[in-house]
C-alpha cells in the first residue's frame, strides 16, 4: 500500500507535466515520445545500482523489451493525442475501466476466487468513473479519441502483463530502461528533438520542464514495475488514485474544480478506491 501511494505521488506530477507538454509546450506524440524515453532513461540507468539486474540472453527477454518498447510507445503517443481534448483528470477516469481485466486476470493466474467484497468495490468504483467520463461527454470530442483511447488502455493493460511474464528472464527494470533506449533512437528522426525549443510557445523553458519531470517518472516507473510483479489488480488501481489526487488538486482551481456529476463521480471513485484497498489489508491482519 505504501508503495503504491509512492507511486501514485511521482505519477501525478508526471501526469500533469504530460498536460503541461501538449496543451502549453504544444508538443506532438512524436515529440512527446522521444521526450518521455530519452529523458527518463538516463535517470533509470542512475537507479540501477539498487535495481534487480537480473538478465538471460534468451529470444524471450529481447521479446518482452519489444513489447514494452511497444507498449510505451502506444501510451506516450496516445496519450499526447488523447489530452488534446481531455484532461488527465479524464483520462484517469477511463483507465479505470482496467479494475475489472486485471482482478480477474489475477484470480486466473494465481488459482484464486473472486472476493464478493472486493467485486462490490470494482463495480462501485466504475460507477463513480462512468459518472466521471458522462460528465465530460459534452467537451470532448470522443469520435475523434475513441480509437487512440482504446490503443492506450490496451497499452495501459500490456504493459502490466508483460512485466509478469518476463520475470524469470529479465528483471522489470532492464526491460523498461532497454526497452526506453530503442523507443528513443526508433522516435529520433520523427521527433527532430533539435527544433523542439524552436517550436514550442514554451521554448527553452518548457523542454527543461519537462525533462525534469522525467526525475519523478523514473522512480514512479521502478515502483509501479514492482506493483505489477505483485498484483495486476494493484498496478490497475495506481490510475484512479491518481485521478483521486488529481480531484484534491483541482479544488483549488477554478478552471479545474468538478462540479455536479462529476463532483459525484470524483467521490464514489474515492469510496470504492479506499473500500478496496481495506477490503484487501483486512485479511491479512
Amino acid at each position: 500500500m505504501l508503495l503504491m501511494l509512492a507511486v501514485v505521488g511521482l505519477y501525478t506530477i508526471t501526469s500533469l507535466n504530460d498536460k503541461y507538454a501538449v496543451s502549453k509546450a504544444k508538443y506532438n506524440g512524436a515529440q512527446l515520445t522521444f521526450l518521455m524515453a530519452a529523458g527518463t532513461a538516463p535517470f533509470l540507468a542512475m537507479l540501477l545500482p539498487w535495481a534487480d539486474r537480473t538478465l538471460t540472453f534468451t529470444w524471450q527477454a529481447a521479446v518482452c523489451i519489444l513489447l514494452i518498447a511497444l507498449s510505451k510507445y502506444l501510451e506516450f503517443d496516445m496519450s499526447a493525442r488523447i489530452l488534446e481534448t481531455m484532461s488527465a483528470f479524464e483520462l484517469k477516469a477511463w483507465v479505470g475501466i482496467l479494475l475489472f481485466v486485471s482482478y480477474f486476470t489475477d484470480a486466473v493466474m494465481y488459482g484464486t476466487s473472486p472476493d464478493p467484497l472486493k467485486i462490490m468495490f470494482i463495480v462501485l468504483t466504475t460507477a463513480g468513473l462512468a459518472m466521471i467520463a458522462i460528465s465530460g461527454r459534452g467537451k470532448v470530442e470522443y469520435k475523434k479519441i475513441v480509437i487512440p483511447l482504446i490503443l492506450y488502455l490496451a497499452a495501459r493493460f500490456g504493459y502490466g502483463f508483460v512485466m509478469k511474464w518476463a520475470e524469470p528472464y529479465i528483471s522489470s527494470t532492464l526491460t523498461l530502461l532497454f526497452a526506453l533506449i530503442v523507443l528513443a533512437f526508433v522516435m529520433l528522426p520523427a521527433a527532430k528533438p533539435w527544433t523542439i525549443p524552436k517550436e514550442s510557445p514554451e521554448h527553452l523553458k518548457g523542454l527543461i520542464i519537462v525533462v525534469l519531470c522525467k526525475i519523478p517518472n523514473a522512480f514512479g516507473l521502478m515502483g509501479e514495475n514492482a506493483v505489477a510483479a505483485e498484483s495486476l489488480t494493484n498496478f490497475s488501481f495506481i490510475p484512479p488514485m491518481i485521478l483521486i489526487v488529481i480531484f484534491f488538486v483541482g479544488l483549488f482551481s477554478k478552471s479545474t474544480r468538478p462540479t455536479g456529476l462529476n463532483l459525484a463521480g470524483s467521490v464514489v471513485c474515492i469510496v470504492g478506491i479506499l473500500g478496496f484497498q481495506l477490503a484487501d489489508l483486512i485479511p491479512a491482519a
